[in-house]
């Protein structure tokens, strides 16, 4: 006998449309109360053409419940192989920072004493954390990443040049992410090396961005970073600008757009630019783009034809997790780099979430002087949808993957716990948001998707 399929969600939009997801399939399908009334069941009017498109989308089923999550599990089981590889490295070079910004996720460690906060690491770091990628992974395609703290400043060069020198000697390339402050002056080491991208962040019009991202010595930052983007363009080197914002700021958006405009970077391919919400540190964790907002901030940027657009792009990992791209892959994990991802700090200590960055009860093991992990590994291994009970016969499991376990060690009292922010917010949020701005783009022609 038919039935619903448990994966199957239904999203209400304008004018009577809905969006129906199929969270294990990845299908979706835009239609009116007619599909609802035969997902439920109506069937003595559903032509064979739709019955036959509905079966075959996963959105009508003849299995149980109990048999359809079985069945769902077992088709996602080789994820698992790939959930456990190490597959993206960060060498976090210090935890210094010559800049001071003020949503900035790793506030807590700038109360460290000094000698703390200046450690950087030593070519024997570096030699150990190579090696460790190699045990890991030697196979592994993705660039590896320099992250801090900030890893471009200055006195850090002659380090930033051993990293590079032998990273490149191995067939490597690289990301970095830096405020861009000093990153100018790193252009001729940069130029003689594969750099697949610098990531620098720019957060409004001279008197906005000085605001929210200063200096050390309180001035603001940002004609140095423009600069910066204009020197690394310039020799060639693929530039990133992040604009990052939040109620206090999003309503300047349109000022910023403007001098970009003027600079040629919008629509550019460098530098390229994607605007974002602040998050970090709450509900819903690296995934929660609203957590800064206020009612009637994202109607302003979906409003606006270029803002929009910029979104969009900063939508990227929340449009991939939801299924908005052509290859679906079902959520195991909540965040799509944990484990994989695999962050090796100045202390020798490694980590597997951003948010734990330089917190030692959160480190998971050590690189250096020796390759060892802990107990606090082995929960991470283990925070997968197969793993928590809770999330196992959840209908939002596939795209939500059980939350943030940062968060919830913090605010649950375990790893394992479950955070259902996103998945509420997918359904109230996301999928509104994106389904209609998939709409203006088709109406409006301006920018394909």
């Amino acid at each position: 006998m038919l039935r619903r399929s448990r994966y199957t969600i239904t999203i209400p939009g304008k004018d009577g449309e809905y969006l129906f997801v199929n969270t294990f399939s990845g299908a979706m399908m835009a239609g009116t109360a007619e599909i609802q009334n035969i997902l439920e069941g109506n069937l003595e009017n559903c032509n064979k053409e739709m019955l036959s498109n509905l079966i075959s989308s996963g959105f009508l089923t003849e299995l149980t419940p109990k048999e359809e999550t079985e069945y769902a599990f077992k088709k996602i089981e080789t994820i698992r192989k790939v959930y456990r590889e190490h597959t993206l490295f960060v060498l976090v070079l210090t935890y210094e920072c010559n800049m001071r910004c003020d949503y900035c996720f790793q506030n807590y460690v700038f109360d460290r004493d000094e000698t703390w906060l200046h450690r950087r690491m030593q070519t024997e770091h570096v030699d150990a954390a190579y090696t460790t990628m190699e045990n890991l992974n030697p196979d592994t395609k993705n660039p590896i990443h320099l992250f801090g703290g900030e890893p471009l400043i200055y006195h850090n060069y002659d380090l930033v040049k051993y990293i590079l020198e032998k990273g490149t000697d191995a067939g490597k390339s690289f990301i970095i992410v830096t405020n861009g402050l000093e990153a100018d002056k790193f252009v001729p080491l940069l130029s003689r090396s594969n750099i697949v991208s610098l990531q620098i962040t720019l957060d409004g019009t001279e008197e906005i961005h000085n605001k929210r991202k200063k200096k050390l010595d309180g001035t603001g930052s940002f004609k140095d970073i423009v600069k910066s983007i204009d020197r690394l363009t310039e020799a060639g080197i693929k530039v990133v600008v992040k604009v990052t914002f939040d109620h206090s700021n999003v309503r300047t958006l349109p000022a910023l757009v403007d001098f970009m405009m003027e600079k040629g970077w919008i629509y550019s391919e460098n530098p390229s630019v994607y605007i974002t919400t602040v998050r970090h540190h709450t509900a819903g964790g690296c995934y929660n783009f609203v957590c800064n907002l206020k009612p009637g901030d994202l109607e302003f940027v979906a409003q606006d034809s270029v803002l929009s657009y910029l979104f969009w792009l900063g939508l990227e990992p929340v449009r991939r997790k939801l299924g908005f791209r052509d290859t679906w892959v079902p959520q195991i994990s909540y965040c799509r780099h944990n484990p994989s991802q695999t962050w090796f700090d100045p202390f020798g200590d490694i980590y597997l979430c951003t948010d734990s960055l330089g917190d030692k009860e959160h480190a998971v093991g050590t690189y250096y002087p020796e390759l060892t992990f802990n107990e606090q590994y082995d929960q991470w291994m283990k925070r997968t949808t197969f793993d928590m009970k809770s999330c196992r016969h959840c209908k939002y499991a596939m795209i939500c993957g059980g939350g943030c376990g940062h968060y919830t060690y913090h605010e649950k009292g375990g790893i394992l716990k479950s955070d259902c922010t996103f998945s509420q917010q997918a359904v109230n949020i996301y999928y509104p948001l994106i389904w209609e701005m998939i709409q203006k783009f088709q109406k409006s022609r301006t920018k394909p998707l």
